[in-house]
C-alpha cells in the first residue's frame, strides 16, 4: 500500500484519485476533509478515520464499519439522505467519498442558541422522518440519529448523514441486536440502547423525539452532569414537557410524549406515524389518530398551569428533597416554578450551593 501524499501542513494532498482542497471539519475519529473527484469534476466530502493507533483487531472493526456504511447508504436514494460514493484505505487512513453539503450540521445551530421558527421546525422534522422511514422500509436502522448528524443544506432542507453504526435488518419488521454493548451517543439514546436489548425502528424514532424536543424548547430532555445519570433519566425519567418550558400548545406535549416512551411499544410505530402527527398539527388537527389514547407519561406536564399540588409535583418532590444534588433541586424547580415545595426547594438548593 503506497504512502498517503502529505502536504507540508500535515493534511494530505489525495486519497486515492480523490484530491485533497481543505478541511471541512473533525469527526468522531479522524478529519473529514473537502474533496474532488478528477474522473467525474464533482465535489465531494471525505470523511478519515485514522487507524494508526488501532491494533490488528480495531483496524478491521473499523474496515467492516466504513464498508457497512457505503453498502447501507448506497441503497438508500432519497432527497434527505447524504449520498455515500466509495471508500478506501490508504498508509493509516480509512476513508469514504460523500456527497458534499453547503450547509451546517443542525448541532450548530443548537449550541448556538440560534432558534427556529414552528414552521421550519416542523418542516425539518417532518423531512428528518422520512428520510429515516425511507431507511427503516429498506431495513436499515440508523442508530445514532441525533443533531451532529443532521446536515441543514443551502436550501434550508435537512439532510440525514452518518449510517455508520446502522445496522442490517432482515427487512422492515427485523430487529437489529448487538448484545451488551451500546452504540451510538449517551445524549440521543433510546432507553433500549442504553440497556444494550434488541432494537427496532422505533429506537430511532426515541432519538427523533429528543431532536423535536430540543426545536422546542431549545434544551435537551435529559440532562445530567454524569453519564450514569443521563442514562438513569432516560431510562426511568419522563422530562419537563415542552409547555413547561415554552408557549406551545399542549398538543405539542402530546407527540413529544408519545415520541420519548420509554415503552418502544407506546411510541410511534414508526417514523412515518410520527411525521403524520406533525402533519395534523400543522392542520391545526389533533395529533392523534382516531382511536388514540392520551401517550404515556404525560401526567408529569401538570395538572394544572403550573403544576402546584399535583401528583407529579409531589412525587417529584418527594424524590429530591433528601437529595444532596443541586442538579435535582434545579431539575425540580425547572419542572414546577410554582410547585408546592418550589419555596423550600429554593432555599435548600441555596443551602447547598454554600
Amino acid at each position: 500500500m503506497s504512502d498517503v501524499n502529505i502536504t507540508g501542513t500535515g493534511a494530505p494532498q489525495s486519497l486515492g484519485r480523490y484530491q485533497i482542497k481543505g478541511v471541512l471539519g473533525k469527526g468522531a475519529m479522524g478529519l473529514v476533509y473537502d474533496g474532488l473527484d478528477p474522473n467525474l469534476d464533482r465535489r465531494v466530502a471525505i470523511k478519515t478515520i485514522l487507524t494508526r493507533n488501532l491494533d490488528a483487531k480495531e483496524q478491521k472493526d473499523v474496515a467492516m464499519r466504513f464498508e457497512r456504511e457505503v453498502m447501507a447508504v448506497a441503497r438508500l436514494n432519497h432527497r434527505n439522505i447524504v449520498q455515500v460514493y466509495d471508500f478506501g484505505s490508504e498508509a493509516d487512513l480509512a476513508y469514504i467519498v460523500m456527497e458534499f453539503i453547503q450547509g451546517r450540521e443542525l448541532e450548530s445551530y443548537f449550541k448556538k442558541g440560534e432558534r427556529f421558527d414552528l414552521k421550519t421546525a416542523f418542516k425539518l422534522m417532518i423531512e428528518l422522518l422520512d428520510a429515516l422511514d425511507f431507511a427503516h422500509e429498506a431495513g436499515i436502522i440508523h442508530r445514532d440519529v441525533k443533531p451532529a448528524n443532521v446536515m441543514i443544506d443551502a436550501g434550508g432542507h435537512a439532510k440525514l448523514t452518518d449510517f455508520g453504526v446502522a445496522r442490517m435488518t432482515d427487512g422492515p419488521t427485523g430487529e437489529a441486536t448487538r448484545m451488551g454493548k451500546m452504540i451510538g451517543t449517551p445524549s440521543y439514546m433510546s432507553p433500549e440502547q442504553i440497556q444494550g436489548i434488541p432494537l427496532d425502528r422505533r429506537s430511532d424514532v426515541f432519538s427523533a423525539g429528543i431532536i423535536f424536543y430540543q426545536f422546542l424548547t431549545g434544551k435537551k430532555p435529559f440532562e445530567s452532569p454524569s453519564q450514569f445519570g443521563l442514562q438513569a433519566k432516560i431510562v426511568q425519567e419522563n422530562p419537563a414537557w415542552p409547555s413547561v418550558l415554552v408557549q406551545v400548545p399542549p398538543e405539542y406535549d402530546r407527540v413529544a410524549a408519545r415520541a420519548l416512551a420509554k415503552e418502544p411499544d407506546q411510541r410511534y410505530k414508526s417514523a412515518r406515524k410520527f411525521a403524520d402527527a406533525l402533519r395534523r398539527l400543522l392542520e391545526g388537527k389533533s395529533p392523534d389518530e382516531a382511536g388514540e389514547g392520551p401517550p404515556p407519561g404525560l401526567a408529569v406536564v401538570s395538572e394544572s398551569s403550573d403544576g402546584s399540588g399535583s401528583e407529579a409535583d409531589i412525587e417529584f418532590w418527594n424524590e429530591v428533597k433528601d437529595s444532596t444534588e443541586p442538579e435535582d433541586l434545579e431539575l425540580y424547580l425547572e419542572q414546577f416554578k410554582k410547585g408546592k415545595f418550589a419555596d423550600e426547594a429554593r432555599k435548600r438548593l441555596a443551602a447547598l450551593k454554600k
